[in-house]
């Protein structure tokens, strides 16, 4: 994942997390020292960094290296910035819910009865590596890219100097599907479609349809436009405000799933529903019925659209090539 908008507590114990890091370079090029920040100095130079370094994502030409060097910068600022924030010893989580887990699990589990071989997970913006070593733990081959060096040194510290090598650093889009251990069967990413510039997402999903293997299943997991704002913006804004920290862009279901038809994915279903410990998946999930309704929900009061929202599994969706 390539950030959050607060750490999340892990059911089962995990690893010692590394030291976090008391200096980060901010937007403007300056080192800040955490030391000595208060909880809520912290949540202020999280809202005020993140809004500085989205502007300077946008402005960066497409494709450029120095939009590489921006965003590498930005996750390695705001993780640091979270890990900060947190007061425990335990990796950064970001994102990552015991239900995620269990889906991916499943799919996995589903390839092996479907005849796939030996199913590979490979999980873009990676984090701490929690969804890697849940799946590493079952027998499952994994590997993965992660753009911030801080969350790969917490990764490693989590799956062992013996995965080092499957826990790729940089840009998604340099990634040659000959120089992986194998093809992947299932790629997961969890919070990081929002982060990515609008007039890149495209060229992101053609790579992951590169890599995929044939039959294989995309997960992508993102917040829907009907619960804006994702991101540090709720903390700051009402909801129902366009956020304007590092999620870049929102979506609507119907967005994704065109995005995902476009690169070239035959087939895009969402979950049938979503309960407080399940992801119910079942055919296509009523995804264009969902995708008719979505605009309706958003004239609800707040908390019913959110509950439609949740319940409807419209933040997730699972594309097979």
């Amino acid at each position: 994942m390539l950030v959050a908008d607060s750490p999340t507590a892990e059911d089962s114990q995990t690893p010692a997390a590394l030291a976090p890091s008391r200096e980060v370079t901010l937007a403007n090029g300056q080192p800040q020292s955490l030391e000595g920040l208060s909880a809520s100095e912290l949540q202020e130079l999280q809202w005020d960094q993140e809004q500085q370094f989205a502007a300077a994502m946008k402005q960066a030409p497409r494709g450029s290296d120095q939009r590489v060097a921006i965003v590498g910068q930005a996750y390695d600022t705001v993780c640091a910035i979270l890990s900060a924030q947190q007061t425990d010893d335990q990796p950064l989580v970001m994102g990552l819910d015991a239900r995620y887990i269990r889906l991916v699990l499943s799919q996995l589990n589903r390839q092996v009865r479907q005849g796939m071989g030996q199913p590979r997970l490979f999980e873009v913006g990676y984090g701490s590596g929690m969804m890697l070593k849940e799946a590493r733990d079952r027998g499952f081959p994994v590997g993965g890219i992660e753009v911030s060096s801080t969350m790969r040194d917490e990764a490693i510290g989590v799956l062992g100097e013996n995965f080092a090598d499957q826990l790729l650093l940089g840009d998604l889009r340099s990634v040659e599907k000959d120089s992986l251990s194998g093809r992947p069967s299932l790629i997961y990413w969890n919070d990081v479609f929002e982060h990515i510039c609008p007039d890149e997402i495209e060229d992101y999903l053609a790579k992951i349809y590169e890599l995929l293997a044939p039959e294989g299943v995309l997960i992508t997991i993102t917040p829907n436009w009907l619960l804006r704002p994702s991101d540090v913006t709720g903390d700051f804004c009402p909801l129902r405000t366009e956020a304007r920290g590092l999620h870049l862009k929102e979506y609507r279901l119907a967005e994704v799933s065109h995005l995902l038809k476009k690169a070239g994915f035959r087939r895009v279903a969402t979950p049938l529903v979503v309960t407080k410990k399940r992801i119910i998946t079942c055919g296509s999930g009523l995804r264009l019925a969902k995708q008719l309704v979505e605009p309706l929900f958003d004239r609800l009061p707040v908390r019913p659209a959110h509950l439609l929202c949740r319940g409807f599994g419209m933040s997730c969706t699972l594309a097979t090539k």
